[in-house]
């Protein structure tokens, strides 16, 4: 697990999976965020941090307290968000 702290306002705890979690080498990691904050400011934090993810933006869902939930979601302290990709199997 990583942790990446800022002086923002609220924590949020970030799940990564499937090919996210190989490109960004971690599957889970702790990210602090100014308040307010939105699943859309969280996608372009971890972006900045995270410059693979950059290529997978347009297909990856959020999930926040094991709920789908749109980009535009505001996010509290101690949120649990999972970046989901799509499934391709056969």
């Amino acid at each position: 697990m990583n942790d990446e702290t800022t002086n923002g306002a609220l924590r949020v705890r970030v799940l990564v999976f499937s090919i996210l979690r190989e490109k960004m080498g971690c599957d889970a990691l702790t990210v602090a965020l100014d308040a307010p904050a939105t699943g859309a400011d969280l996608l372009d934090r971890l972006e900045r941090d995270h410059p693979a993810l950059r290529a997978f933006r347009p297909v990856v869902r959020l999930a926040v307290n094991q709920t789908y939930a749109p980009e535009t979601t505001a996010l509290a302290e101690g949120d649990e968000v999972a970046l989901i990709t799509p499934v391709s199997g056969g």
